[in-house]
């Protein structure tokens, strides 16, 4: 027991000083996104987004619509659905009719031979944008300022060994709990943990919620068709452009991404697929238990039969998690109607720790409602009940696909 109560108090100083630690930087990345973007050239460089579409969700149509009434000279929009029969075709072709000046493109089908349909339809669109000079892929379930594309268009201008932007995000929910408790798992532990990292470590990796890239740096590994059969394509494309020697930088933009989760069984499945596939890419990442302060503090409690001491410890420690997420959403996230929310925030620890406990055990993830099992090389095959229908491989990566 008393090395217990040792292990659990070193575990909620090192938590303490983690949370301090990053609410430091969200505040500075706060002060950072509130100051106005940066003047662009007098002839601003083409810019091609490119939106990988599939199915329908009561989202889709506004957070489209965010793109197209952003403040920037020289866009084109590319849309990409695998067929027609996808029912997500019918919104950008509503949306042409209102934005008829605005230089839309859909495309209909998939590049062959790509184990990541997603990129399948980048890759389609990529091959239209022949003019553009940057490439700016979000995911479909993003909304964004109207300052995005200029402050994201100038801090690449701003240096020419930066090759790669990408963007933190906030997370709305749609209202149910389910939703609620996984924008949590964004803004209280992911979002404030990518803004503190950015400033510890150069970044090398990139995050789906955008992704920026300069024609020359995308082309320096090989294009998109680099990642067609990688599974978590964000964290390799700025992976691949760093060890080409370019720069890979955290945007000052936020941008929003909104949670449509009905049961807490589907963020269970997302969040064990996160907390698996940070495992076999980055092994070093078990170490962020210790940074589960709840978890820390209940643990020293039970060890120490609930002293007084050890409960006032779990409070205080319950007590500055709430009253950090609460400053974050708040301050940071500018999303103040969702700091009620932050009292959940000990129980979404709590959950948290148990993921990342049986995240430790067995190879099997849920995607898109299919289950996958991971290959000691990092692949993936879809589990089948007949062992010779196999599913082509996939290469696993970090959690920062969406």
């Amino acid at each position: 027991m008393i090395l217990l109560r040792i292990l659990s108090v070193a575990g909620v100083a090192i938590s303490i000083g983690y949370y301090l630690a990053s609410l430091a930087a969200s505040l500075r990345f706060a002060k950072r996104a509130s100051t106005p973007p940066a003047p662009l050239a007098k002839i601003a460089p083409r810019v091609a987004v490119l939106k990988p579409l599939h199915g329908l969700d009561d989202s889709l149509a506004a957070n489209l619509m965010s793109f197209f009434e952003v403040a920037y000279p020289r866009v084109d929009y590319y849309f990409a659905v695998s067929s027609y029969d996808d029912p997500a075709t019918e919104v950008p072709a509503a949306l042409r009719g209102r934005y008829q000046f605005a230089n839309t493109t859909l495309v209909v089908g998939e590049e062959p031979d790509c184990a990541n349909r997603k990129i399948g339809k980048v890759i389609r669109m990529a091959d239209r944008a022949e003019k553009a000079e940057i490439f700016v892929m979000s995911d479909a379930d993003i909304s964004v300022d109207r300052d995005y594309l200029r402050r994201i268009v100038s801090e690449l201008e701003a240096d020419e060994k930066l090759g790669v932007v990408t963007c933190p995000y906030r997370a709305r929910p749609s209202g149910s709990l389910a939703s609620r408790i996984e924008a949590l798992f964004v803004n209280a532990d992911f979002t404030p943990q990518v803004m503190l990292s950015a400033e510890i470590e150069p970044m090398r990796h990139a995050l789906g919620a955008t992704i920026a890239l300069k024609r020359a740096a995308l082309e320096s590994f090989g294009g998109f068709r680099a990642v067609k059969d990688l599974l978590a394509d964000d964290f390799y494309l700025g992976r691949f452009a760093a060890d080409r020697g370019w720069r890979v930088k955290l945007s000052d933009a936020l941008v929003t991404l909104t949670f449509e989760e009905k049961s807490l069984s589907a963020v269970w499945n997302r969040q064990l697929r996160w907390a698996r596939t940070v495992r076999w890419v980055r092994p070093l990442s078990i170490g962020t238990i210790f940074c589960h302060g709840t978890f820390w503090a209940l643990l020293f409690a039970i060890a120490s039969r609930f002293s007084p001491v050890s409960i006032a410890l779990l409070a205080g420690v319950v007590g500055l998690r709430i009253a950090t997420s609460a400053m974050i959403l708040g301050r940071v996230l500018r999303m103040p109607e969702l700091a009620r929310d932050a009292w959940l925030v000990p129980f979404k620890d709590l959950m948290a720790t148990l993921i990342w406990a049986v995240s430790l055990f067995g190879r099997e993830v849920t995607w898109a409602g299919q289950r996958f099992r991971i290959a000691r090389d990092g692949t993936m095959r879809a589990v089948k009940s007949d062992p010779q229908d196999a599913a082509p491989a996939v290469h696993t990566s970090h959690r920062t696909a969406s």
